[in-house]
Protein backbone atom coordinates (compact mmCIF):
# COMPACT_ATOMS: atom_id res chain seq x y z
CA UNK A 1 0.00 0.00 0.00
CA UNK A 2 0.84 3.43 -0.80
CA UNK A 3 0.04 7.18 -0.87
CA UNK A 4 -1.93 7.37 -3.78
CA UNK A 5 -1.11 11.58 -4.16
CA UNK A 6 1.88 12.87 -3.45
CA UNK A 7 3.28 16.41 -3.76
CA UNK A 8 7.06 16.92 -3.50
CA UNK A 9 8.42 20.32 -2.45
CA UNK A 10 11.87 21.62 -3.53
CA UNK A 11 14.14 24.59 -3.13
CA UNK A 12 14.62 25.26 -6.96
CA UNK A 13 12.35 24.54 -9.90
CA UNK A 14 14.16 21.42 -11.23
CA UNK A 15 15.49 20.22 -7.67
CA UNK A 16 11.74 19.82 -7.01
CA UNK A 17 11.25 17.65 -11.02
CA UNK A 18 14.46 15.63 -9.38
CA UNK A 19 13.20 14.97 -6.14
CA UNK A 20 10.25 13.95 -8.09
CA UNK A 21 11.89 11.47 -10.29
CA UNK A 22 13.21 9.75 -7.11
CA UNK A 23 9.67 9.49 -5.42
CA UNK A 24 8.75 7.90 -8.88
CA UNK A 25 11.14 5.45 -8.75
CA UNK A 26 10.69 4.66 -5.54
CA UNK A 27 7.49 3.53 -5.72
CA UNK A 28 6.22 1.62 -8.92
CA UNK A 29 2.50 1.81 -8.30
CA UNK A 30 0.56 4.30 -9.80
CA UNK A 31 1.39 7.20 -8.50
CA UNK A 32 0.33 10.32 -8.95
CA UNK A 33 3.00 13.43 -7.78
CA UNK A 34 2.94 16.84 -8.21
CA UNK A 35 5.67 19.92 -7.55
CA UNK A 36 6.11 22.91 -6.27
CA UNK A 37 9.29 24.42 -5.20
CA UNK A 38 9.86 27.21 -2.60
CA UNK A 39 9.31 30.44 -4.36
CA UNK A 40 5.82 29.25 -5.12
CA UNK A 41 4.48 28.94 -1.80
CA UNK A 42 5.84 31.60 -0.09
CA UNK A 43 2.57 34.25 -0.79
CA UNK A 44 0.44 31.83 -1.92
CA UNK A 45 -3.24 30.85 -0.60
CA UNK A 46 -2.81 27.48 -1.98
CA UNK A 47 -4.38 24.58 -0.91
CA UNK A 48 -3.46 20.95 -0.63
CA UNK A 49 -6.32 18.92 0.23
CA UNK A 50 -6.29 16.50 -2.06
CA UNK A 51 -2.76 15.14 -1.06
CA UNK A 52 -2.31 12.13 1.17
CA UNK A 53 1.43 13.09 1.47
CA UNK A 54 3.43 15.71 1.15
CA UNK A 55 7.46 15.85 0.78
CA UNK A 56 9.90 18.94 1.63
CA UNK A 57 13.32 18.61 0.99
CA UNK A 58 15.99 20.70 2.18
CA UNK A 59 19.25 20.55 0.29
CA UNK A 60 21.51 23.29 2.20
CA UNK A 61 21.60 24.88 5.70
CA UNK A 62 20.40 28.31 4.08
CA UNK A 63 17.36 26.72 3.23
CA UNK A 64 16.28 25.36 6.39
CA UNK A 65 15.04 28.43 8.24
CA UNK A 66 13.00 29.29 5.02
CA UNK A 67 11.00 25.79 4.85
CA UNK A 68 10.05 26.50 8.47
CA UNK A 69 8.28 28.90 7.66
CA UNK A 70 7.05 26.56 4.42
CA UNK A 71 6.28 23.40 6.92
CA UNK A 72 4.09 25.70 9.14
CA UNK A 73 2.04 27.31 6.49
CA UNK A 74 1.58 23.65 4.87
CA UNK A 75 0.73 22.07 8.36
CA UNK A 76 -2.07 24.97 8.61
CA UNK A 77 -3.22 24.73 5.23
CA UNK A 78 -3.89 20.67 5.69
CA UNK A 79 -4.12 19.38 9.03
CA UNK A 80 -4.88 15.61 7.93
CA UNK A 81 -1.68 15.34 5.65
CA UNK A 82 1.18 13.48 6.39
CA UNK A 83 4.05 16.10 6.39
CA UNK A 84 7.82 14.64 5.36
CA UNK A 85 10.91 16.84 5.82
CA UNK A 86 13.86 14.64 3.84
CA UNK A 87 17.02 16.79 5.04
CA UNK A 88 19.71 15.88 1.97
CA UNK A 89 23.01 17.10 3.11
CA UNK A 90 25.21 16.63 6.07
CA UNK A 91 23.65 17.96 9.13
CA UNK A 92 23.68 18.35 12.70
CA UNK A 93 21.01 20.19 13.53
CA UNK A 94 18.01 18.85 15.61
CA UNK A 95 14.97 17.49 14.07
CA UNK A 96 12.79 18.74 17.15
CA UNK A 97 12.48 22.39 15.12
CA UNK A 98 10.95 20.62 12.03
CA UNK A 99 8.39 18.35 14.24
CA UNK A 100 7.23 21.32 15.94
CA UNK A 101 6.53 23.50 13.06
CA UNK A 102 4.03 20.45 12.12
CA UNK A 103 6.17 17.78 10.63
CA UNK A 104 4.94 14.32 11.05
CA UNK A 105 8.22 12.48 9.51
CA UNK A 106 11.86 13.67 9.42
CA UNK A 107 14.28 11.58 8.18
CA UNK A 108 18.09 12.22 6.90
CA UNK A 109 18.90 11.29 3.42
CA UNK A 110 22.28 12.33 2.65
CA UNK A 111 23.54 9.05 0.95
CA UNK A 112 25.52 9.68 -2.91
CA UNK A 113 24.05 5.98 -3.52
CA UNK A 114 20.69 6.30 -6.00
CA UNK A 115 19.40 2.61 -5.08
CA UNK A 116 20.46 3.57 -0.61
CA UNK A 117 18.01 6.68 -1.41
CA UNK A 118 15.63 4.79 -3.05
CA UNK A 119 15.89 2.37 -0.22
CA UNK A 120 14.84 4.70 2.49
CA UNK A 121 12.43 5.94 0.60
CA UNK A 122 10.67 2.98 0.30
CA UNK A 123 11.17 2.00 3.86
CA UNK A 124 9.57 5.24 4.57
CA UNK A 125 6.43 5.27 2.74
CA UNK A 126 5.56 1.83 2.86
CA UNK A 127 5.72 1.93 6.78
CA UNK A 128 4.19 5.40 6.78
CA UNK A 129 0.91 3.85 4.74
CA UNK A 130 0.54 1.10 7.02
CA UNK A 131 0.55 2.76 9.94
CA UNK A 132 -2.03 5.69 8.06
CA UNK A 133 -5.13 3.72 9.19
CA UNK A 134 -6.43 4.33 12.21
CA UNK A 135 -6.99 1.03 13.02
CA UNK A 136 -7.09 1.85 17.09
CA UNK A 137 -9.47 3.60 18.78
CA UNK A 138 -9.11 5.02 22.17
CA UNK A 139 -11.98 4.37 24.69
CA UNK A 140 -12.14 7.16 27.37
CA UNK A 141 -14.74 5.91 28.80
CA UNK A 142 -14.07 2.10 29.38
CA UNK A 143 -10.54 3.65 29.74
CA UNK A 144 -9.19 0.70 26.93
CA UNK A 145 -7.70 0.96 23.81
CA UNK A 146 -10.01 -1.40 20.74
CA UNK A 147 -8.44 -2.72 17.35
CA UNK A 148 -7.46 -5.64 15.48
CA UNK A 149 -10.06 -7.31 17.22
CA UNK A 150 -8.82 -6.74 20.28
CA UNK A 151 -9.18 -4.73 23.41
CA UNK A 152 -5.93 -3.52 26.24
CA UNK A 153 -6.97 -2.12 29.21
CA UNK A 154 -5.06 0.66 30.04
CA UNK A 155 -4.57 3.01 33.68
CA UNK A 156 -6.70 6.93 34.24
CA UNK A 157 -2.68 8.49 33.79
CA UNK A 158 -1.79 6.29 30.75
CA UNK A 159 -5.35 7.21 29.34
CA UNK A 160 -5.05 10.87 30.06
CA UNK A 161 -1.49 11.11 28.10
CA UNK A 162 -2.66 9.21 24.75
CA UNK A 163 -5.86 12.04 24.67
CA UNK A 164 -3.49 14.54 24.93
CA UNK A 165 -1.37 13.32 22.09
CA UNK A 166 -4.12 12.67 19.99
CA UNK A 167 -5.56 16.06 20.29
CA UNK A 168 -2.17 17.93 20.28
CA UNK A 169 -0.30 15.26 18.41
CA UNK A 170 3.17 16.51 20.16
CA UNK A 171 3.97 17.36 23.65
CA UNK A 172 6.86 18.36 25.22
CA UNK A 173 8.22 16.34 28.55
CA UNK A 174 6.56 19.03 31.34
CA UNK A 175 3.62 19.46 29.28
CA UNK A 176 3.43 15.31 29.41
CA UNK A 177 4.36 15.62 33.37
CA UNK A 178 1.46 18.10 33.47
CA UNK A 179 -1.10 16.12 31.90
CA UNK A 180 0.12 13.09 33.94
CA UNK A 181 -0.67 15.41 37.01
CA UNK A 182 3.53 15.58 38.64
CA UNK A 183 4.76 19.06 39.70
CA UNK A 184 6.36 19.89 36.39
CA UNK A 185 9.19 22.10 38.50
CA UNK A 186 10.20 19.30 40.56
CA UNK A 187 9.37 16.27 38.62
CA UNK A 188 11.53 12.74 38.08
CA UNK A 189 12.83 12.96 34.22
CA UNK A 190 13.17 9.50 34.69
CA UNK A 191 10.42 8.05 36.09
CA UNK A 192 8.34 10.45 33.55
CA UNK A 193 10.12 8.60 30.49
CA UNK A 194 9.80 5.02 32.04
CA UNK A 195 5.93 5.38 32.65
CA UNK A 196 5.74 6.69 28.65
CA UNK A 197 8.02 4.07 28.03
CA UNK A 198 5.79 1.04 29.61
CA UNK A 199 2.87 2.54 28.03
CA UNK A 200 4.34 2.37 24.47
CA UNK A 201 5.79 -1.08 25.53
CA UNK A 202 2.40 -2.43 26.28
CA UNK A 203 1.26 -1.30 23.20
CA UNK A 204 3.65 -2.35 20.95
CA UNK A 205 3.31 -5.81 22.50
CA UNK A 206 -0.42 -6.01 22.06
CA UNK A 207 -0.95 -4.43 18.34
CA UNK A 208 2.89 -4.74 17.37
CA UNK A 209 2.63 -0.88 16.41
CA UNK A 210 4.87 1.54 17.77
CA UNK A 211 2.90 4.57 17.95
CA UNK A 212 4.32 6.80 20.70
CA UNK A 213 7.53 8.29 19.00
CA UNK A 214 10.61 9.68 21.60
CA UNK A 215 11.52 13.37 20.27
CA UNK A 216 14.89 13.42 21.79
CA UNK A 217 15.56 16.37 23.76
CA UNK A 218 11.93 17.96 24.02
CA UNK A 219 9.23 15.07 24.32
CA UNK A 220 6.85 12.72 22.70
CA UNK A 221 4.73 12.69 19.62
CA UNK A 222 2.03 10.64 17.89
CA UNK A 223 1.97 8.57 14.66
CA UNK A 224 -0.02 10.74 12.93
CA UNK A 225 -3.63 8.55 11.57
CA UNK A 226 -3.18 5.55 14.04
CA UNK A 227 -5.09 5.66 16.86
CA UNK A 228 -7.95 8.46 17.04
CA UNK A 229 -10.07 8.79 20.41
CA UNK A 230 -13.70 7.44 20.52
CA UNK A 231 -14.91 11.19 21.88
CA UNK A 232 -14.06 12.28 18.63
CA UNK A 233 -15.83 10.35 16.45
CA UNK A 234 -18.88 11.18 15.24
CA UNK A 235 -21.71 9.46 16.58
CA UNK A 236 -22.60 6.53 14.15
CA UNK A 237 -18.96 5.31 14.16
CA UNK A 238 -18.95 5.20 17.71
CA UNK A 239 -22.36 3.31 17.78
CA UNK A 240 -21.08 1.03 15.28
CA UNK A 241 -18.38 -0.10 17.26
CA UNK A 242 -20.42 -1.11 20.38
Amino acid sequence: MHFSNVLAIARTQSKSEDFRALIVRTVTDDLKVDTRYYEQLVDTQESHGNYRAIIIEIDTPSASNQTLDIIRKTREKNPGCTLFVVITFASTLSKTKYYLAGADYCIKVIETSPEKKSSLFEDLLSETARLNRCALVLDQDRMCIHGDGKKLEISFVEMKVLEALIQRRLLSHNEIAAVMGLNTKHYDSRALEKSISRLRSKIKAHYGDNIIQNIRGYGYKLSRGLICASHLQPAQERSNRE
